[in-house]
């Protein structure tokens, strides 16, 4: 899709080429379930990924603490 919209113009075939793959989204999302589900399982990993990147590039140290462990994190051993 992004080959068509490249540029200052676009043809008018790659407007009919991006309606026509449109059109064939939404029919596909209406009559395939599978599809409709592994669509947004895809989109909802993208999302959790860039998540926990934001996350780690904030703190990292809120990956390395485990509340249910019984030994003490890293932070506290580097301190002792």
């Amino acid at each position: 899709m992004s080959f068509f919209m490249s540029g200052n113009e676009i043809e008018n075939y790659a407007i009919y080429t991006l309606l026509l793959i449109y059109i064939i989204h939404v029919v596909i999302m209406k009559m395939n379930h599978t599809y409709e589900v592994a669509l947004k399982k895809n989109v909802a990993n993208a999302l959790e990924v860039d998540e926990l990147n934001r996350l780690a590039n904030e703190d990292i140290t809120h990956f390395h603490y485990n509340l249910e462990a019984r030994t003490p994190p890293i932070e506290v051993l580097n301190k002792i």
